[in-house]
Formats: C-alpha cells, sequence, structure tokens
C-alpha cells in the first residue's frame, strides 16, 4: 500500500514539473497574440480616424532627422585674418588649408586675400565642405571637399554688354563733375587722354561747358552676396567736349590692323602713337611740372604724371618698342624704360612687379602688359609715375602731339562712319526722352538727369 503511494506521489511531481514550462510558453504567447491584437486594433483605429498620414508624417520626421544639417555661411575677412582663421571654428584645419592652396595656386594663392574679401562656406555637420569668393569680375572660385581632399575649379558667370550713355555740364572740373554723375574713373582717364592733345585742361574747360560719354560696361545677369563688382566699365566709345568756343567730338575705332584709336568725325587721327594713360581704372593724381615733393619736402620739376589705383593694377607699355631697362632704379623704385623710335622714350617707375619674362633688348607691342603698379623706390603712396622723353627731355604725356595727317582709308572710313551713325542715333534718342520729361516736369535740366 505503502509502496503504491510512493508512486503515486512521484508520478504526480514528474507530471507537474514537466507542465511547468508549457505553462509560461502559454502565458507568453497569450502576451504575444494580445500585443499584436492591440496593435492591429490601434492600426485599424488609426486608418478608421483618417489619421494614417500622421504615421507617415513620424516616418518622414525620423528620415529628416537622420540627414546632415547643411549650413551656407556669408563671412568676411577682417584685416590680418587668414582663411585658416576665418574658417578654424568650423573643422577647418591647417592640413585642409595647405590643401585649398595648392587646389587654387592655378589662379591664385590664399595670401592675396584681402581685408573685406566675402567668403561663402557650406557647411555639413558644421564641417566646411566647399568655399566661394569672387576671384575677378564675373570669375567666381569654388573648392569643394572630396573626401580628404579639396578640389577647385574656376566659373565664368553670366554677363550682357551694355551701352551707357552720361552727360552733364562742368561746374568745378572735368574729373569732379563726371564722377558725380557716376562715370567710372577709367572711362573719365580715357576720355581725358583722348582730348589731351585738343584741350588744355588747365586753361581751356569752362564751368557751363557740356561732357558727354558713351561707353559700353559688362553687368552681371544675376548677383550674388560674395560678389562686390557687379558691373565693369569696358571701352570708351564716344566722348564730347562742347563749349561756346570750341566742340570736340571723338570716336573709338579699331582698323584693319588692329589698333585702336580715337578720330575725328572727318575719319582724322585724333591721339598720337603712345598711349597717355598705360593703365585702367587709374585717377590722374599728379600733373607734369613744378610741384611740392610729397616724400623730399620742397619744390622741384615733377617730370611726368602720376596715376593712382590698387597695387597689383596691369601695367601697359605705352607704345610698341624695345625694353631697354627692367629693374631696381634707385628713388624710381622698379621700373621699366622703352625705347618707342624717332628719340622717343618712356619710363615706368614705382612697380610692385614685373611682368613674367620682362628683360632688357625684348620687343613689345602696344597695350602689352608689362609690370604691375606698386609702391616701391622714394614713393609715399601706391602709384605709377609716367614719363615720356623726346631726344632726352622730359614732355608732358597729357600734351603730346600727334600727326595730322593721318586719316582713315575709304573703305576704313565707310565702317567708322556706320559706328558714328549708331552713337548719333543713340544720341538723338536720349535727347528726346530728356527733351520729353523736362517738358513734362516743366523745368530745364541737364542729361544727366
Amino acid at each position: 500500500m505503502i509502496k503504491k503511494l510512493s508512486i503515486a506521489i512521484a508520478m504526480m511531481a514528474t507530471f507537474g514539473c514537466s507542465k511547468q514550462p508549457e505553462q509560461i510558453h502559454s502565458v507568453n504567447k497569450a502576451k504575444e497574440n494580445t500585443l499584436v491584437s492591440a496593435q492591429a486594433e490601434q492600426s485599424q483605429a488609426v486608418v478608421h480616424n483618417g489619421s494614417a498620414e500622421d504615421s507617415v508624417a513620424a516616418q518622414i520626421q525620423i528620415t529628416e532627422e537622420l540627414k546632415p544639417v547643411q549650413d551656407v555661411r556669408l563671412l568676411e575677412l577682417k584685416s590680418g585674418e587668414s582663411l585658416a582663421n576665418l574658417l578654424s571654428e568650423f573643422a577647418f584645419s591647417d592640413r585642409d588649408s595647405w590643401l585649398v592652396e595648392q587646389a587654387v595656386s592655378t589662379w591664385t594663392s590664399l595670401t592675396k586675400l584681402k581685408a573685406g574679401q566675402l567668403i561663402e562656406a557650406e557647411l555639413v555637420d558644421g564641417q566646411v565642405q566647399q568655399i566661394r569668393f569672387e576671384y575677378a569680375f564675373a570669375q567666381v572660385i569654388e573648392i569643394k571637399r572630396v573626401d580628404e581632399h579639396w578640389h577647385a575649379s574656376l566659373s565664368e558667370l553670366e554677363t550682357v554688354t551694355q551701352t551707357k550713355r552720361l552727360s552733364t555740364s562742368i561746374d568745378s572740373s572735368f574729373f569732379v563733375d563726371a564722377s558725380k554723375i557716376g562715370v567710372p574713373n577709367d572711362i573719365i582717364n580715357q576720355s581725358i587722354v583722348a582730348l589731351s592733345h585738343l584741350v588744355d585742361f588747365q586753361r581751356e574747360v569752362y564751368a557751363g561747358d557740356q561732357i558727354d560719354f558713351v561707353f559700353q560696361e559688362q553687368q552681371l545677369v544675376a548677383a550674388e552676396d560674395i560678389l562686390k563688382q557687379i558691373s565693369k566699365p569696358s571701352a570708351l566709345q564716344h566722348v564730347a567736349l562742347l563749349s561756346g568756343k570750341e566742340k570736340y567730338r571723338l570716336y573709338r575705332f579699331t582698323d584693319n590692323g588692329g589698333t585702336t584709336a580715337f578720330y575725328h568725325p572727318d575719319g582724322t587721327l585724333a591721339q598720337s602713337f603712345l598711349m597717355k594713360t598705360p593703365l585702367n581704372g587709374a585717377r590722374l593724381s599728379s600733373n607734369f611740372g613744378k610741384r611740392h615733393h610729397p616724400v623730399l619736402g620742397y619744390t622741384r620739376m615733377h617730370k611726368g604724371i602720376d596715376f593712382g589705383a590698387p597695387v597689383g593694377t596691369p601695367i601697359m607699355a605705352a607704345g610698341s618698342g624695345k625694353v631697354l631697362k627692367a629693374g631696381w632704379g634707385g628713388s624710381f623704385g622698379n621700373r621699366v624704360v622703352l625705347d618707342h623710335g624717332k628719340g622717343y622714350q618712356t619710363l615706368y617707375a614705382h612697380l610692385n612687379d614685373f611682368a613674367n619674362g620682362l628683360k632688357a633688348g625684348m620687343r613689345v607691342k602696344q597695350g602689352d602688359v608689362i609690370g604691375y603698379l606698386g609702391n616701391t623706390g622714394l614713393s609715399q603712396a601706391r602709384h605709377l609715375h609716367y614719363e615720356v622723353h623726346k631726344d632726352g627731355k622730359a614732355i608732358n604725356p597729357l600734351t603730346l602731339k600727334q600727326p595730322k595727317n593721318t586719316k582713315l582709308s575709304d573703305t576704313q572710313f565707310d565702317e567708322f562712319s556706320a559706328q558714328v551713325a549708331q552713337i548719333t542715333t543713340l544720341l538723338d534718342s536720349e535727347n528726346t526722352k530728356l527733351a520729353h520729361h523736362d517738358g513734362q516736369s516743366g523745368r530745364i535740366g541737364n542729361a544727366d538727369d
């Protein structure tokens, strides 16, 4: 009896132990089924309530949160600041700076970036991935990070060329009054050069004289924040100085040989074989004659004329000829001397540097770049000192006389006359508009309104 009871107890214990895991599994399964059922019900409820879009939006939000954070910063270089300093807070290392320097070496150097230069930096998760800055008018250098390297490219921005006409009357001086109506310095200087052999600007320009300019200007189709220059004057097409005594109208023309000069309406040459301003974008800062020297402190003869412009402005050969000297010239600093034949020589002083390969003995053509404006030698400020010598004697470049019998051939005159007619049509059209405007406003105004 006792034996049977023990067997029964053992069987019950065994049975109970073997059933326990199955019960746990069943409970877990039940919980899983309950969870699935609850999720299904919740999903059905979402669909039923018409808010399935909320679920999609949530998924999109999660995806967006995983995307890199992009940002574009417009920064400005301060005085004495390098590109590496400017971008250091955006994970831009010294190694990055060195690699970028190598990438842009085809066009420029980072050391040439000046205070005020605008830099566009594209950031991804706080790290610089792309750098853009203005290189020259309508040109932008772009440098992109690719893995651990940087690649640079030069982009040409789209421009359009427009013809502009500006005019006014002289109140104080030719240069000042032209500047007041927005005529670019380069165009004013070209006008002074074109008129200088005809007019003594010290004695023959009077208050009330009319001046008229027609010039071409390049304009950007779409401006960007990093660009400081949105337009650039190119070439003066026509200049007129009209007074009660004399009337001068000069027109720019390029002949079959590729030589560009200014002519009177009858096709007669109106300038000499030497350029009087051998650089663009400059301001006439000192005339020929006696003056108080800014460095030496006493009055002496100033044997040339001075032009103020930014350091690095290209200096051109005023005429075709042979290089006599290209090197250091004492008080002249870096200087170039050219021989043009027939007793004429020109000197260019205080240069920052010379054109690549320029040396004594080589020949240059009119308009070739021979050096770059600077502030070397006995010079108080950046400028070009330009002299013209005839048979060893310094003469005023602005009063240099030209041959008076040079005239366009019949074939070239026909082409020249067509250009003159186009400019005349423009002037007549502008004058008609101004007359209509002044008539409606009940007053008489200048052509600069």
